[in-house]
């Protein structure tokens, strides 16, 4: 006798609204399969996605949890340009702002660049900002910095310190392939980025590199 025979639609339909809900959370994917099986069976797609749902409040201990992939990327990215900043006796990290926003509700720091970084250059001492993008490849026309750059790069201004953007693309956040510092000067507002123009910005994935390509830009653009 065939599985099916022994089971009613109904009662799948149950199994398969507490397999979906075993973990404690309902993903996009599982919304889809739970949807895509109602439809298949003529079953209320709604009632069988809030059966999932109702379920999920019975697990004690969630085994999984979803994670917007974007923002963990570039929470990893910010740790790995922050342990590029461990040598304590030039660099001092003065701020480590997060994103954190609750519908239209944020910290007004959260306007501002991601870190905000003290240096103790050879001639000098000097502060400045970094906002840290992290992106899995260039694509066809380049990197967006998004609209928020104008704020940095204005926000920057206004307080009369420099601002560059801490660059990560391809191989993982914590250990990108390609890492690049890049003054915000050499940007131009509103527009993409491409590797070609910015290769002279490729910087080695160390504290040492950073502090001498820092110390080098310095020298040559702002103390000049």
């Amino acid at each position: 006798m065939c599985m099916i025979d022994q089971i009613s639609t109904y009662d799948a339909a149950k199994w398969m609204a507490r397999l979906t809900a075993t973990d404690g959370a309902i993903s996009p994917a599982e919304r889809k399969v739970l949807s895509e099986f109602a439809d298949a069976f003529s079953i209320d797609r709604t009632k069988l996605v809030r059966l999932a749902y109702g379920m999920t409040n019975e697990v004690a201990v969630p085994e999984v949890e979803i994670v917007n992939q974007k923002e963990k990327n570039g929470r990893l990215f910010e740790e790995f340009v922050v342990s590029l900043l461990a040598d304590k006796s030039i660099f001092k990290l003065l701020a480590w702002r997060s994103d954190k926003i609750v519908g239209d509700t944020y910290a007004a720091e959260n306007l501002y660049p991601d870190l905000h970084i003290f240096h103790k250059l050879d001639v000098a001492e000097v502060e400045y900002f970094v906002e840290c993008k992290y992106r899995i490849s260039w694509g066809e026309d380049g990197i967006d910095l998004s609209e928020q750059f104008n704020r940095y790069h204005f926000h920057a201004k206004a307080r009369g310190v420099e601002l560059f953007i801490a660059l990560g693309v391809g191989g993982t956040p914590s250990a990108p392939e390609e890492f690049f510092i890049i003054p915000s000067r050499m940007v131009k507002l509103d527009t993409k980025i491409d590797r070609t123009r910015f290769i002279k910005c490729l910087c080695s994935q160390s504290p040492e590199a950073l502090h001498n390509y820092i110390e080098h830009y310095y020298h040559k653009r702002v103390f000049k």
